[in-house]
């Protein structure tokens, strides 16, 4: 009997995130409903207190944020833009999936699709528009590019984060596996993409406006900025003679949380007209990184714990160790399935990770984080051709269209690619 009422309260949380409640409302009520229904609803309470403090996943994510916040500013974010986007300019053909990749790269600086949207899109889509493109294209090679999975190359990504701590593997072999993944499947959407805007092109007559912000002047040291954490993070690993002197203080690689902390005082002394408000804006950028994805881990764990709590999260665990390589299948499609209806990328790929991972990491850690990268993908191009995505929402305001009018260009394209790319994983 528990476990039919445990598993209508699963369909009803379901059904409340397709009516588009608050996700992490929804989470935690049916965290708090299975626990109810366990007897133990103190054990989600308390899943919430630890999960507040959590400094091994908060500090990573809050710091990125923060740095994203004083790239906005400042302008780096759109001088990087704009010193990637000028070359595709000279390449008419390269055009349309350089746009995507522009988005991508963008995604990975700035761990926010929409973000990363906001930074490309006012850029971008006159570039596409003028070349000839219906902005219903470029609007969606926006949304394939910013949400397509380039913010799963940044360390401090919440999902990044998530298989490295329910896992206990290095960073650079979770970054390993989750590249193996991205760039297989994003390359095969983009190329779907691109084929099928040539040769479907849409018939509906839309117009676009460019609006011009000369607010800030790009610079090389602008454009900069953005990679530099990522590609420090990269870099500076254990093994990489360049930076010996450094790992004498960091055997293991420095910490997100340092390398986002010490570019973004960086990037602050480097305006220091403005420090104080510089300051004000990154300690914002950690408040919303805490209010907007901390939230979602937080509630994403008190959900868990009342799976855990009716013994539903130990059956997930146990059918997905012993379907073998099917577990990329099950791991990648679920997380897919909730980001689709969520329209968080976030949220369904944190709670998998937390979830399943530990558990599959002490069997066997190399399948873990194989598990977790495919998810994580599947969780990210789920978002992707989700209406209700904050993306998604954003780009189709952009050029004055519905959101479904965007995913019918996006869905089959990521399907495609991440169709291929779990039957890829299963043969090799």
């Amino acid at each position: 009997m528990i476990e039919i009422i445990g598993a209508l309260i699963i369909v009803l949380a379901g059904y409340a995130l397709l009516k588009g409640m608050d996700v992490r409302f929804v989470l935690f009520m049916a965290g708090i409903l299975l626990g109810i229904l366990a007897g133990d609803v103190l054990s989600i309470f308390n899943e919430f207190q630890e999960s507040m403090g959590e400094g091994k996943t908060i500090a990573p994510i809050c710091a990125s944020m923060g740095f994203a916040f004083l790239l906005r500013i400042t302008g780096c974010d759109h001088a990087m833009v704009h010193y990637i986007i000028s070359p595709l300019k000279k390449i008419s053909w390269f055009l349309l999936p350089g746009s995507c990749l522009v988005g991508f790269l963008t995604n990975i600086a700035i761990p926010s699709q929409t973000a990363a949207a906001a930074a490309v899109g006012p850029i971008l889509i006159p570039i596409l528009t003028g070349a000839g493109f219906h902005p219903l294209i470029a609007g969606a090679a926006l949304v394939l590019g910013a949400s397509g999975g380039g913010d799963l190359f940044n360390p401090g990504e919440p999902e990044v984060v998530s298989i490295q701590v329910g896992t206990g593997a290095p960073l650079n072999q979770v970054m390993a596996s989750l590249a193996q993944y991205e760039i297989l499947a994003f390359s095969i959407a983009v190329a779907i993409f691109v084929l099928i805007s040539y040769l479907r092109p849409p018939k509906q007559d839309l117009t676009y406006t460019e609006e011009v912000n000369d607010e800030f002047k790009p610079t090389i040291l602008r454009a900069i900025m953005p990679p530099l954490p990522i590609l420090t993070l990269l870099f500076v690993r254990p093994g990489n003679p360049l930076f010996a002197p450094l790992l004498e203080f960091y055997p293991q690689g420095p910490p997100v949380a340092h390398v986002m902390v010490f570019y973004a005082f960086l990037l602050i002394l480097l305006n220091f007209k403005k420090i104080t408000q510089l300051t004000n804006e990154f300690f914002s950028g950690l408040g919303y990184g805490y209010a907007n994805v901390i939230s979602l881990i937080i509630t994403a764990n008190c959900f868990i714990a009342g799976l855990e709590a009716v013994g539903f999260m130990q059956s997930i665990i146990t059918f997905i160790i012993n379907s073998g390589p099917y577990a990329h299948v099950l791991g990648s499609l679920s997380v897919w399935g909730m980001a689709v209806i969520s329209g968080s990328g976030t949220a369904p790929s944190v709670a998998f990770s937390n979830g399943v991972l530990p558990t599959m990491s002490a069997i066997d850690i190399n399948h873990a984080v194989d598990l977790g990268a495919i998810s994580a993908l599947g969780s990210a191009f789920g978002r992707t051709m989700s209406p209700a995505a904050a993306v998604m929402i954003f780009a189709s305001a952009l050029i004055g269209v519905s959101p479904l009018a965007i995913v019918k260009r996006t869905a089959v394209p990521i399907m495609a690619g991440l169709i291929i790319t779990i039957l890829i994983s299963i043969i090799f």
